[in-house]
């Protein structure tokens, strides 16, 4: 019996070959999970000054343009020249922006843990008296409160906390002064990246029209377009309303009269950047201080922080973000838990814009098989 070998059976072979390939992909990645996020932590630490100094080069693109067409527009200098001057000032006057914030906010942050810090033990204790002092009010069970304290040896723990935390702060900042060569390579990368960055683009765009089909090449083109609008809207917008919400928590702190404004506002502020989880991050340090000082000011913070929150969530946050990221919320807490996994706090905020630029990605391309085979998404039932 002759075998055919026909376009139907070059069909299944190349169908059952994709399916095995996959599977066998799958089990790898599965059965060598956390080594190869472990991989991938260490890439991501390895190429980081350049991730940053993209990241730099995205926020300082605009101001360079308008430097670049407003200010440097008359002057006699050829188009490479002004390029390159306008990159420049746009870098110096970012460094000098955040130089400026930091010398503002440093000093106050320092001075407001250093105070912590020296008055911890008084705290500590203080707290402990008003444990004593809720014990004998309600007539509560002391050995069981005992006994709950014996077991996790709280006032010990709180005290090693505090005890440890400035030495630990001392190497964090050596740690810190130790990452001044990678910030420099940074701003170094965006200052190129800034220079040359239709050259760079053009060079993208020549190997990508080389590499596949001219219907795939556009269809990477769009979705490049599609990234650079969510992670302009969702960052740029998300910092504004991030600082928005730090500027309104110290206000209403101090109206409050409530100890280390500035420095729970700041925390608030940051983690503010993070979606979903954020506002818990940020109100939980807030209230473990605030209750070792004055637990009542604990439960004014936490109530405060829930409706800053609720302006945030419902009135705030639409008002500047809007729906641009076009997630349903369930893959945004998605993108959260696997984005903080692999790569922690900055994974956990910029796992959302990655994960929506996916998102509409595979959208696109489900909308393009549909119509390959003349279908619509009304025409698939319930």
């Amino acid at each position: 019996m002759k075998f055919q070998f026909d376009d139907g059976m070059q069909k299944k072979i190349l169908t059952y070959s994709s399916v095995a390939a996959i599977a066998i992909l799958l089990y790898f990645l599965f059965s060598n999970f956390f080594t190869i996020t472990s991989w991938l932590s260490s890439m991501f630490h390895l190429i980081s000054p350049f991730i940053f100094g993209f990241a730099i080069a995205f926020l300082l693109n605009k101001p360079m343009m308008i430097i670049e067409a407003k200010v440097l527009k008359k002057m006699p200098l050829k188009a490479n020249h002004k390029r390159s001057l306008a990159a420049v000032i746009a870098v110096i006057l970012g460094i000098l922006v955040v130089g400026l914030f930091l010398a503002l906010l440093i000093p106050q942050l320092i001075d407001s843990i250093f105070s912590l810090m020296q008055n911890a033990p008084q705290y500590i204790e203080d707290f402990q008296v008003f444990i004593n002092q809720m014990i004998v009010r309600y007539e509560l069970d002391v050995n069981q409160i005992t006994a709950l304290f014996g077991e996790f040896d709280i006032f010990n723990r709180l005290t090693t906390f505090f005890s440890d935390a400035l030495p630990k702060m001392v190497t964090y900042s050596y740690q810190l002064t130790s990452g001044v060569f990678n910030i420099f390579l940074s701003i170094m990368a965006a200052l190129y990246i800034l220079i040359d960055k239709e050259q760079l683009v053009r060079h993208v765009k020549v190997a990508n029209y080389a590499l596949f089909p001219k219907q795939v090449a556009d269809y990477f083109v769009r979705l490049q377009r599609d990234a650079n609008d969510v992670f302009n809207n969702f960052i740029i917008g998300k910092a504004i309303d991030s600082l928005i919400i730090g500027v309104l928590c110290y206000i209403g702190l101090t109206v409050l009269n409530l100890p280390y404004a500035l420095l729970l506002s700041v925390i608030v502020g940051t983690t503010n950047m993070i979606p979903v989880f954020g506002p818990f991050i940020g109100a939980v340090p807030g209230i473990f201080i605030l209750l070792l000082i004055r637990p009542i000011e604990a439960v004014y913070f936490a109530l405060f922080i829930l409706v800053l929150q609720q302006f945030d969530g419902n009135i705030l946050g639409p008002l500047i973000l809007g729906d641009r990221l076009g997630l349903p919320s369930i893959w945004i807490l998605f993108a959260v838990c696997v984005g903080g996994g692999l790569f922690g706090v900055i994974g956990m905020f910029i796992g959302v814009p990655v994960f929506a630029i996916v998102y509409a990605a595979i959208r696109e391309l489900v909308y393009f098989r549909l119509k390959k085979k003349n279908m619509q998404i009304d025409d698939i039932g319930e």
